[in-house]
């Protein structure tokens, strides 16, 4: 059985800055609708508009009820944060709501742990791999990695190669472990090591550290494995 792709083109930040301040107080009819009047001028093509509507849904609109926490989280989040903040919020509800999203962030993670530069053929040859040789897998492929170009965490400098970005950093404590918490769950594990959460691949374009002090007060529990690893999982 193939594994679903459903990421079909790039998505601008500023359009999920729109849906993420109106999520939590508007009905979901009335958010197709005034999501189909926002995007009206950037998106002329109906079968686009339809299709970025319903990729923004998922992402802060329509998500799966184990993430409906994270996502109230992140709206609260969302009301003091800067810019740059905003984009490691989007960055994890992308996650949560597209897994090839979160397998293409998790390469090109891996790939600049080892290298300055990273091509869009080598990702594509990876996702084939995970996601079988299709056409959709190139379209997805493709527009993961112009999203990312558009949130500003890498840059192109030849046809199809791109760097990465200055790395942001992440300070609030509210995001830290809210990220934490995204990285667990998109993870194949109940628990993760501490060390293994805040260099997880798949955020390759943020750094930050996790006091265990820190989690005493949040939905993150912190376990001793051995004698000197600290397991972090959900309570």
């Amino acid at each position: 059985m193939t594994k679903p792709v459903g990421f079909c083109q790039k998505i601008k930040l500023d359009h999920l800055d729109y849906i993420a301040n109106k999520a939590r107080n508007t009905e979901r009819k009335k958010m197709y609708k005034i999501l189909g009047e926002y995007l009206l001028s950037d998106i002329q093509g109906v079968r686009s508009r339809t299709q970025a509507i319903t990729m923004l849904m998922k992402i802060w609109f329509l998500v799966d009820e184990e993430h409906e926490d994270l996502r109230n989280r992140a709206s609260d989040i969302l009301m003091s944060c800067t810019p740059q903040e905003k984009v490691i919020l989007h960055w994890g509800m992308t996650m949560l709501a597209y897994p090839f999203f979160k397998d293409v962030a998790y390469e090109v993670g891996k790939l600049f742990k080892l290298q300055n530069e990273v091509s869009s053929h080598n990702i594509g040859r990876k996702m084939k791999a995970l996601y079988g040789d299709r056409r959709r897998v190139e379209v997805a492929r493709t527009a993961v990695l112009l999203s990312m170009k558009e949130w500003g965490v890498i840059q192109p400098i030849k046809p199809s190669i791109y760097t990465l970005a200055e790395k942001r950093e992440v300070v609030s404590q509210e995001l830290k472990l809210w990220l934490a918490e995204v990285i667990v769950r998109v993870s194949e594990y109940s628990s993760m090591p501490i060390d293994m959460v805040v260099s997880a691949p798949n955020i390759f374009p943020f750094n930050f550290s996790l006091n265990i002090r820190e989690m005493d007060e949040s939905s993150l529990s912190v376990n001793r494995q051995g004698l000197d690893i600290q397991m972090v999982g959900i309570k």
